[in-house]
Order: structure tokens, then sequence, then C-alpha cells
């Protein structure tokens, strides 16, 4: 059974402390961070258990600021001498680095003051979910794989079938006098389904998701249905001419690409010169149909808490509005670097210092089915599967192996594999013609399908 290995309350004492440690031992500015969770997997092969796991955390993390230089440690010693030497090290670390004005950590004016209630608001926890007896995902796990073959005779075998949930908790504090904590939960079911296909080739189908809650988890037979759906559907794939073509993005790939993106959008980057976005706020670097949106306050959402990791409170940043980027992202250095307010993008573990990163990023959903989309193709390629990694977040540069199907006539003629997507995401942005209106959440990221104008699709 998944249980708390520590409540929020118990974090923010140890940070607190932590912080206290780091500061009588000389530190001018100090921070703690502390993550606790249990997580709990079940793996099923051919109808037997292949693996179950259980995993938990408990860690610290103190960062100390001495005349502007950073000293961090991280550990899992709790004890009152463990939080002292890790206190009393960061601050013995921090005197040999290097100093930068920039560094800090929020104030109690910039953080506002804790909102009570707000996690749980947020829907982040659900105690059903935390409760999910091992033997309960055993038998999801089975289920789950026994719908993947029931669904069609030409599924004759699966990659396996998971089940798994978690909780956990997170605490955060600093010399400043910020404090937040607050804890979630997740439940998660994914299967790999087999088709056989001539030549003794496999066709591969995978599906599934992740939720806050139990009760938003789909049933196993409909979630393997699906995975089975999906391998079925590749059967006889063969390549095309090379082409430039009308490009529909399936959810999933439209996803894999705004997140692959993210890194442009951040002032971290910007600041670096290492974005294909610098020097165009303000401008329209889009179809006026995309809207990009990071919301870390979205009730369940997998990528929701009520504070970033430094203790801000998290927001809806609206990146691109109708096409024009109206922001970047910035966790609270990269807000002093660049002399602007942070955005509540602070991302970390107990293991890390502060960076930037998204919390449930998408792009707003359209108002065209999906289905009308593919009507409105005459001659184009429908994306929905990618090989081999091939994108340049410096350049924006894209290039994938990829797999879908060929459609004429607003319809999909015969599968396709052996072929290459590419293009640059900045002229594909621009030449987004329709956005459709599926967006659905399955992970943290999402984004409904996309028509792009047209793209390289190089086969035979």
């Amino acid at each position: 059974m998944t249980t708390r290995s520590a409540t929020p309350e118990q974090l923010i004492a140890h940070a607190k402390h932590a912080v206290e440690r780091a500061r009588a031992a000389g530190a001018d500015v100090a921070d703690a961070c502390l993550e606790s969770s249990r997580a709990f997997t079940v793996s099923v092969l051919g109808g037997d258990i292949e693996t179950l796991k259980q995993s938990g955390t408990l860690g610290l993390g103190v960062r100390a600021i001495v005349g502007g230089a950073v000293g961090f440690c991280s550990g899992t010693d709790l004890s009152a001498p463990g939080i002292d030497d890790l206190a009393r090290r960061a601050v013995a670390l921090a005197r040999f680095a290097t100093p930068d004005p920039a560094n800090g950590a929020p104030t109690l004016e910039e953080a506002g003051p804790e909102e009570p209630g707000l996690a749980e608001s947020m829907k982040l926890f659900d105690p059903a979910a935390m409760e999910l007896s091992p033997e309960a995902k055993i038998d999801m796990a089975l289920e789950l794989e026994r719908a993947a073959l029931a669904a069609d005779p030409r599924i004759k075998r699966t990659d396996g079938a998971s089940v798994s949930s978690s909780s956990g908790a997170f605490a955060i504090a600093n010399s400043h006098g910020v404090s937040r904590s607050w804890e979630g939960t997740s439940v998660s079911a994914w299967v790999v389904a087999l088709a056989d296909d001539q030549g003794g080739k496999q066709q591969t189908g995978v599906y599934g998701m992740t939720k806050r809650h139990l009760a938003d988890l789909p049933a196993m037979e409909g979630l393997g249905r699906e995975a089975s759906r999906r391998a079925l559907a590749r059967i006889g794939a063969r390549t095309v001419p090379t082409q430039r073509v009308p490009v529909i993005m399936h959810p999933d790939i439209a996803a894999t690409w705004i997140a692959q993106m993210y890194d442009a959008f951040t002032g971290e980057s910007v600041l670096r010169r290492s974005s294909w976005l610098t020097g165009k706020l303000g401008q329209k670097v889009a179809s006026a149909l995309v809207t990009l949106i990071d919301d870390g306050a979205l009730a369940g959402g997998l990528g929701t808490s009520p504070y970033d990791s430094e203790g801000l409170r998290t927001r809806r940043n609206v990146h691109l509005q109708d096409g024009v980027l109206q922001q970047f992202a910035y966790d609270h250095y990269s807000a002093r670097r660049a002399g602007v307010s942070p955005t509540a993008n602070g991302v970390r573990g107990f293991a890390s210092t502060p960076g930037t990163g998204y919390h449930n990023l998408y792009v707003a959903a359209g108002h065209t089915s999906a289905n009308e989309i593919l009507r409105g193709v005459t001659k184009g390629f429908y994306y929905d599967d990618q090989g081999s990694f091939g994108y340049n977040p410096v350049t924006g540069d894209y290039s994938f192996q990829a797999q879908g199907f060929w459609v004429e006539n607003g319809e999909m003629q015969f599968p396709v594999d052996g072929v290459t997507v590419a293009g640059n995401s900045l002229e594909m942005l621009q030449h987004i013609v329709a956005v459709g209106s599926d967006l659905d959440f399955r992970t943290s990221v999402a984004c409904p399908t996309l028509l792009i104008e047209a793209m390289t699709v190089s086969g035979s």
C-alpha cells in the first residue's frame, strides 16, 4: 500500500530548522527544500506478474548564499546532527563559489501571504489513489493486458502492462520567512499491444494515461482496446515518395513538440541567447490560431501546485496569445538577472538548485473537430508516432522518423512508416492553419490536433 512517508507539516518543520542552522553557520540568505514520496508499480506480461516495485524518497537540500555566492548540499539524514552538517557544508561551499548579485530567494513581499486551503482547492490529493492496494493494482494490470489481447485475434501478445500509484509531499522555506508545503497523488495505467505484420514484423500500439484521482482513470477495458486499435492500424505500413505536403499532427505528437519547444520560451535561454525567440517579445511569431499557456494553478492538473518550488504562488502564464509572443518564463534567479518579475516557474527537487520549468503546458483548444481537419486535407500526412530524436533547441529545427497515415480526399488511405518529417519550429508555428477542439490532458503537457500547412515528408 502506498502511504505517506512524511506529512507536509513534518517536512516544513525540517525545512525551517535547516534554514536556521544555515543562518547560524554564516549564510546571509538560505533556503531548504524537502521531498517525500512513495510509489508502487505493478508490471505484468503474458498474464503473469513481471515486477512489483516499491520506491520511496525522503530528502533535504540546503542552499546557502554568502556574499552573493551559492553553496548547495543535499542528503537524506534528517536527524538534528544530519541537518546541521548539511547546513554547515552548504555555507562552507558558498565561501569558495563565485559571487553573482542575482543569487537570492523570494521575499515575503514577492511571495505574498500563504493561502490556507489553497492546495485542497486545487484537487491535488486523492485518498483513494494513495490507498489503492497492491492486489488491486495487480488485478488492474492483468485486466488491462487481457483487454488489449481480447480486442482482436491479431493481437497475440503485448510488451507488458503496468499500473502504478504514488503520493508525495513537498516543502520549501527560506530565511526571508517564506514557508510553503503541500502534497499530491497520482495513478497511472499503460499498455503496449503488439500486432503481427508481414515478414515477421510487429506493429506497436501504446496507450495509457496518468491522473491525480483514481476516479478519473478510465476503465482498463477502454485503455486496452485503444492500444490494440493503434497497433492494428499500422499493419501493412509502407513508405511514400519524398514530398512537401500538409501534415496533421496527432495530439500526442503535437504535445511532444510543444514540450520540446518550451526551452525557447524561458528567460534563462533568452539571457544565454540560445533561444530562437530572442528579440521577438511582442511580435507575432505564430498563427493567430495559436495560444500557448502554462497553468500552474489548473485544478487537478498533473503539473499543478499551489506554489512553485521557490514558494511563489503559481498562476496562468500565457506565452502566445493569438500568435503573439506575450512573455517568457522565469524562475527567481533568471528574473533578477533580466530585471523582471518572476513568473512562478521555479522547479527543483531536494537534490538540485532551482531552475525554470513548466507546470501544465498546453495549446488552447480550437473550434474545429479532428474529423473536420482530416476531411479538409486533399493530400497529406497524418503524423501520429515518431522515432529517433531530432530537435535542435537553439535553432528550433525539427526532424523525426515518423509513422502515421497517408491522407487523400479527406480520408486515411494506408499506414505509413519509413519516412522523416522535417521543418523549423518557428515556420511550423506560423503555418498552423487549423487547431482542433480535442484538447485532453493525459500528462502535464497537452495539445489538440494541429494542421501545419506544409512540411517535408522524406521517404522513398
